[in-house]
């Protein structure tokens, strides 16, 4: 079996759905250390990486017929958070079905709560070492659709 990563930019098109993540992240320090992750781990993910909530959208809405398996979101974004992000998703027909997980450097219980009420599917705290990353992938791998 091929194992290999395909890391795309926002503008990626034309991927197909399996395996397929978008992940949002700001912070490019955290967005090297999930590819890392899943190079040491040998994923065979596709993963797009945008910046905000807002790209999510975008990316979204022009890809209709390449929906990803799931969706990752930090909570601090500049244009359009995690929060509002995932109440767009969560309330938008086209897209309420799709797993969002929340990773975020907040371990507040009141945070955790509003992803739950909201509709995450899993919540977790961003890991303050480089080798932590690996056990984030391993908790969103249930969530992709093989």
């Amino acid at each position: 079996m091929e194992h290999r990563l395909n890391l795309f930019v926002s503008r990626t098109i034309d991927i197909e759905k399996k395996n397929l993540i978008l992940y949002a992240d700001d912070d490019t320090d955290d967005r090297s250390w999930v590819s890392e992750a899943c190079k040491i781990l040998n994923c065979s993910l596709n993963i797009n990486f945008v910046e905000n909530g807002r790209q999510v959208v975008d990316y979204l809405k022009t890809r209709v017929s390449h929906l990803p398996s799931l969706i990752v979101l930090d909570l601090n974004m500049p244009e359009m958070d995690g929060r509002e992000t995932l109440q767009y998703l969560k309330s938008n027909s086209c897209y309420k079905k799709i797993p969002v997980a929340i990773v975020s450097t907040s371990g507040n219980t009141i945070d955790k709560e509003v992803c739950k009420r909201l509709g995450a599917s899993i919540y977790i705290t961003k890991p303050n070492v480089h080798a932590g990353w690996q056990g984030i992938i391993r908790q969103l791998e249930p969530f992709i659709t093989e």
